[in-house]
């Protein structure tokens, strides 16, 4: 480093002088500081642990100096500084602009001066989380900064987006979106096409990596293939690192790479062949290690890495003599790369959390109790001719408060102080002991070096007092807050801290032992290099924090937050990691050693950490295993094996239900947010059931569940009071799933939450009956306070597994239905709190021994923790025999939900077409998501479930039923909800879903908003008309394909007692088959909750034929607009008809408004709104049309009959000469006729009229009812 440049050390104290407010003696101002530093960041672009304490340090000065000062010229100067330090000092930057920490119109000119570097960095981080909390003024102001960038010269944005490549860290989305469509994105693939080497292709890599899109890393191995770039380590590694997983270009350039590679380039590419998850890879290892001499210590050093398929593979493929050797050099391997592993497979592990005996090692010793500080030694002539100074502990027992004295070294002992204000005050040496701090002020205060033992401080307030050094033992800290503080290589050790707050404060190098936090906030403050060792954290934040190298070891953390927290370099052993949240941080280049650490983040820096191993082990040597047998090495390496499968299978999954649920969050609304957030703690305590005062509800435990900060301060602030977990529990919760459309690309705002709450089922019926009891009031508590429709399912954790979820109507449907609910959870689950699902680390397609043999070994997974998988059953395959029933079924549930019945009966005719492939949907997803496929079409429930129908039927010809399929899914994918930046989606899913849609290239937003527009009534119809078709000719298709053998060579019988096809057979056609006078019900696509407003009657009359009645609809603000610009709902000759049919299908309520022009005469208005008032009453909904789905057993009767005389004659008329009835039957139909002139059969029996006329009998109490015009003088009948 050049000698004119200050260290970082120099610049740190000279911007930490700055910050408080004092002016560096001697020294440059801000402008010369930022210059300083600005340069050192770019010649020290990856500091090591020193360097990056300080650098930490240095970021949070500039922090507190731009949000304390007024000046523009000084703000936007500390801003440059932060964005161009890194992470952490981006994080804060952006933190002070979106809370305006300046106007963004002054800001703007600054802003447009930086280098572009500079700007893209700072939109980087104001993108990463879209829209967040982002205005519509910052977000104008955004796009302000990143439109130029289009045209900039890509030279200048390489750096940046490199830097990012090689951090591991990812480029904005949206950033990513926008720079890709100017010549930013030209440039890369014209290198990609024209070929680089050298200093360029190692830039190329890491901007590859930068970016993150599997497309840029096929397009490298094909650059490779065609001898354009030629590989070398960084471009093997930038593959394997972004291109999805089994790329046949990728496997393809890697396999001929191999054979004529040198070691170091070998290691390399089976790294990469590793991560592509070749299928021969075991037998490749196997084939280098006999065969390939030079390469032996490579192929050696990855043989750990295969997994549970590759193990078997390298082990058969060895000649048998050999597979000792084999197993003890792998075991030796795998001492190097997980000995954490080894040792708790051998039971010489020690225990996790607190208790390990390593939280003892390796921190500084707290002073012991007997000691006492000695007081600070003078001179004999300074102590002789200058009277004695002053100490703290003479003046406090003098009211009043204490400001701006030296007061150092002094003692102060057994003090109580009260409401006291200590302000300026040098106490560097002061020691505190068994004193008491209650509501009271520590400010600009100078305690380093101090000592605080046997102290409590409750509801102190403490800001800018420097602890620089200071010790503090078995001290408790209560409701405290600490603001630009400094605790620089302080002591913590017994203390305890419950409630407090610390804002941009530092604690670089500190020492905390045996500490206990608890509902604790960190703000801005930096932990880099600090040591946590026998820590217990429980509800801790920690938000844009710096924890970059610090140690943790042998720590107990339970729901604690990491908010765009830096996690670089971290250390972390022996410990238990629980209910982690880390929204927007990254965990790079870190150490985990048998630690408890679930969390996908954790995960992914474990696996990254033993391939860093592996190449270690390779240059080290091949060690074989110290005094280890064959036997014990080959069960070690296979249960290695399958934990190691697990971990990566888990890994993905994880990552999958942390980005939906990211996702569902930014569809809810705020309050609905809030209610989900607070779902598994409400489950976890009874505080929702003491907030609202009802009894004999068992006390609950979520397994693995401990609340966050958030989560309480959200249940104190909605429900007023305190949660308080039972510690005995009756009835134990092991897991909290949602399924549906949550986090897909078919939620919406409306859409609603099926939640499946499984518990143990050691449970009595009372406890059952109570928990119920609670689900069904929080369900109503989440409609009325929050808007979100829930639906709780409490079962048993057993009836999960054997498919006992159904009701007995369902359950007709023989096995099917059951498996399709199955398939449908393990494709949608989202898990909201404790175990997780077994089914994730399974094999797609896995047969029942398999899976029974992986649930067993599930069970001791991990091995370095708590187990953590819950089996939820066996998803066997649907019998060939059974396919018919199902498809029955979803027929019955069509007219309900249309769109879910032609998903769901297709899905079941694809499973049941002949050829068809016998993986379910559900493990096709997973086996994606495993594999790291980046595009919704194969990994989104809704998208991948489109896709393969609509290839389905393309296929065959089916082009109606691909149409409906195309059409309905469009109107199903919630594209307007879609959030956009400069007119582009701002996720890659959504881009994803509109490229599935639409084809790939630039959408107009237009387009967008349209395919969500409410459909016009007429296409509703015939979208209508297109599901019943659908469905009679699916139906069709599914028993032809049985009856041709399905996918067995034989022919195959329809499972289904000749009772359930009868009533499920006259349901269907109750629903769907046209009949003469029957009312058809329309299974809308786009139904209305409460029908059109509006319901406007005219009447088209031509001379010489009958009148034609037609029905318009439209909403409340149409209602003074002429009747031809509503639309037209329906067409009939017969007045009565018309109206049975606007009944029938929902489009009249008695909340619509009933309009009508003269040509309806004779017919009044007045008429009309009473007899639709009373065609309401008299057939209820429900019963008319959703009766008992076994009254199919029994034969047609109608039960209920409504007689309308004389509607369309006038009212003089004497005689009856119209008789109209509308009836409907026990099998859920209804119809409707209109008899000219009765006559004195009607007149004397209108029911045995009706009966003789219509060929059916009147059930035995049959209700009648009866309407006349008002004012009309026919004859009166009796109905009795």
């Amino acid at each position: 480093m050049s000698q004119e440049i200050p260290n970082i050390r120099t610049l740190a104290t000279a911007m930490e002088t700055l910050a408080q407010g004092r002016a560096p003696s001697g020294g440059p101002g801000i402008g010369g500081l930022a210059v300083e530093f600005l340069e050192w960041c770019d010649r020290t672009p990856r500091p090591a642990h020193a360097e990056a304490v300080l650098l930490a340090e240095a970021v949070l000065a500039m922090y507190r100096l731009a949000a304390n000062s007024g000046d523009i010229h000084t703000i936007q100067t500390c801003f440059q500084a932060l964005v161009r330090s890194g992470r952490f000092g981006r994080t804060l930057c952006a933190r002070l602009i979106t809370a305006r920490n300046a106007p963004l119109a002054r800001l703007d000119p600054k802003v447009a001066a930086w280098p572009a570097r500079d700007r893209l960095t700072l939109v980087h981080e104001m993108l990463l989380d879209l829209p967040g909390d982002k205005d519509k003024e910052l977000l104008t102001w955004l796009e302000g900064v990143l439109k130029p960038l289009m045209g900039t010269d890509p030279e200048e944005l390489v750096p940046f987006v490199a830097r990012l490549g090689e951090q591991g860290e990812l480029l904005a989305f949206p950033v990513r979106q926008v720079i890709v469509g100017g010549l930013f994105g030209r440039f890369i693939n014209s290198q990609l096409t024209n070929g680089v080497a050298g200093t360029d292709l190692e830039q190329l890599c890491r901007v590859i990596r930068g970016m993150g899109d599997a497309a840029y890393a096929e397009a490298l191995a094909k650059a490779v293939s065609l001898g354009r770039i030629k590989a070398d380590v960084e471009v093997l590694r930038t593959v394997a690192t972004v291109g999805e997983a089994g790329n046949k270009t990728i496997l393809a350039m890697l396999l001929n790479i191999l054979p004529k590679a040198d070691a170091r380039l070998a290691g390399a590419c089976l790294d990469a062949l590793i991560s592509q998850d070749h299928p021969a890879m075991g037998k490749v290892l196997a084939s280098i290690r006999s065969r390939m001499p030079a390469l032996r210590a490579a192929a050696v050093s990855r043989a750990p890495l295969l997994g549970d398929i590759g193990l078997v593979q390298y082990l058969s493929s060895l000649p048998e003599e050999r597979r000792d050797d084999a197993l003890l050099e792998m075991f030796g391997v795998l001492e190097t790369i997980a000995p954490d592993f080894v040792r708790n497979a051998a039971g010489a592990c020690p225990p996790r959390g607190t208790n390990s005996p390593r939280a003892r090692e390796g921190s500084t010793p707290p002073p012991q109790p007997g000691e006492e500080p000695e007081p600070a030694r003078t001179g004999f002539f300074k102590g002789l001719f200058k009277s004695r100074p002053k100490t703290l502990q003479e003046l406090l027992p003098k009211p009043g408060n204490i400001r701006d004295m030296d007061l150092p070294g002094s003692m102060v002992d057994g003090e109580q102080l009260e409401n006291r204000e200590l302000t300026g005050l040098g106490l560097a040496g002061t020691a505190f002991v068994r004193t008491s701090f209650f509501r009271g002020k520590v400010g600009d205060a100078d305690l380093t070096g101090g000592l605080f033992r046997d102290c409590v401080l409750s509801g102190t307030e403490f800001r800018e007092v420097r602890f620089n050094g200071a010790e503090f033992a078995d001290t408790r800290f209560e409701e405290c807050v600490f603001t630009d503080c400094v605790f620089t290589g302080a002591v913590f050790s017994g203390c305890t801290f419950e409630g407090c707050r610390f804002r941009s404060s530092v604690f670089s190098e500190a020492s905390f032992r045996d500490v206990r936090l608890t509902g604790t906030d960190l703000t801005a403050c930096s932990l880099a290099g600090s040591a946590l060792h026998g820590c217990s954290l429980r509800a801790v934040r920690f938000e844009a924090c710096d924890l970059s190298f610090a140690e943790l070891v042998g720590d107990d953390c339970r729901g604690v937050e990491l908010r765009q927290t830096c996690l670089h370099g971290l250390y972390i052993r022996d410990c238990v990691l629980l209910s982690m949240e880390l929204p927007g941080s990254l965990v790079t280049r870190s150490v985990i050693k048998n630690s408890d650490a679930g969390h996908p983040q954790f995960l992914a820096n474990r696996l990254r950490q033993m391939t860093l191993f592996a190449r270690e082990a390779e240059k080290g040597g091949m060690p074989g295993g110290r005094e280890t047998d064959p036997f014990t090495a080959r069960k070690a390496l296979t249960a290695w094996s399958r934990e190691l499968t697990f971990m990566r299978r888990e890994r993905r999954m994880l990552d999958n239900n942390r980005q939906r649920m990211h996702r569902a969050m930014g569809t809810l609304s705020r309050d609905q947010q809030a209610f989900l957030r607070m779902l598994p703690l409400l489950l976890d305590c009874d505080v929702f059931e003491r907030r609202y005062n009802f009894g004999n509800i068992p006390s609950c435990r979520v397994w693995g569940y401990y609340p966050c900060l958030s989560d309480l301060e959200l249940v104190r602030e909605r429900l007023d009071m305190e949660p308080e977990p039972d510690p005995s529990p009756e009835v134990r919760i092991l897991a909290v799933y949602a399924m549906g459309s949550l986090g897909t690309v078919a939620q919406t705002s409306s859409s609603d939450l099926d939640c499946w709450v499984c518990y143990d089922g050691d449970v009595t019926m009372t406890m059952e009956h109570g928990l119920t009891r609670k689900l069904n009031a929080m369900a109503l508590w989440a409609e009325s306070e929050y808007g979100l429709e829930v639906h709780f399912y409490p079962m048993r954790m057993d009836d999960v597994r054997d498919n006992r979820f159904l009701s007995g109507d369902e359950e007709s449907s023989g096995s099917a239905q059951v498996l399709l609910l199955k398939e449908e959870f393990y494709r949608t689950a989202l898990k909201l709190a404790g175990k997780n699902i077994a089914w994730w680390v399974i094999p797609a397609g896995a047969s029942r021994k398999m899976y029974e043999s992986c649930i067993r070994a599930a069970r001791r997974y991990p091995l370095c923790g708590k187990p953590r998988l819950e089996d939820f059953g066996h998803l066997a395959e649907v019998p060939p025999d059974e396919y018919f029933g199902g498809s029955l079924w979803q027929m019955v549930k069509a007219v309900h939900a249309p769109f879910k019945s032609v998903l769901k009966l297709g899905l079941l005719e694809t499973y049941a077409a002949p050829g068809a492939s016998a993986l379910p949907l559900c493990d096709r997803i997973k086996r994606n998501l495993i594999r790291n496929r980046q595009g919704k079409l194969d990994t989104d429930p809704y998208t991948a479930l489109y896709s393969t129908l609509h290839d389905y039927y393309s296929g065959r010809g089916e082009d109606n039923a691909a149409a409906l399929l195309k059409e309905s899914f469009r109107l199903k994918a919630n594209l307007t909800d879609i959030p956009l930046f400069m007119n582009l989606p701002t996720r890659p899913e959504d881009e994803s879903l509109i490229s599935v849609l639409f084809g790939s290239g630039y959408v107009e937003p237009g387009r967008l908003a349209e395919t969500h527009r409410t459909w016009p009534f007429d296409k509703s119809l015939r979208m209508g008309s297109h599901v019943r078709r659908y469905m009679v000719d699916t139906y069709r298709r599914i028993q032809e394909g049985l009856a041709a053998g399905g996918r067995s060579t034989g022919r195959t019988k329809a499972l289904i007692n000749p009772e359930d096809l009868t009533r499920m057979g006259r349901r269907i056609a109750a629903n769907f088959a046209s009949k003469p006078n029957k009312i058809l019900r329309v299974p809308f696509m786009d139904t209305r909750e409460n029908g059109f407003p509006i319901l406007h009657f005219a009447a088209e009359k031509t001379p010489g034929k009958p009148p034609a009645w037609t029905v318009r609809g439209g909403e409340r603000v149409e209602a003074k607009q002429s009747a031809v610009h509503l639309q037209l709902l329906h067409r009939n000759q017969d007045p009565v008809h018309l109206l049975a049919w606007l009944l029938a299908n929902r489009i009249y309520h008695p909340k619509s408004l009933l309009q009508a022009d003269r040509t309806i005469a004779p017919i009044a208005l007045a008429d009309l709104q009473r007899l639709m008032g009373s065609l309401h009453e008299f057939f209820p909904f429900a019963e008319t049309f959703e009766p008992d789905i076994n009254e199919g057993l029994r034969a047609e009767t109608v039960l209920r009959a409504f007689f309308i005389l004389n509607l369309a004659s006038p009212p003089e008329t004497g005689r009856i000469e119209q008789a109209a009835v509308i009836y409907a039957t026990n099998w859920g139909e209804m119809f409707c006729r209109t008899f000219v002139r009765p006559g004195q059969l009607f007149e004397h029996s209108p029911a045995r009229f009706l009966s003789e006329k219509i060929g059916q009998p009147l059930a035995e109490a049959a209700q009648l009812g009866l309407f006349a015009p008002k004012g009309s003088q026919c004859r009166r009948i009796s109905l009795t």
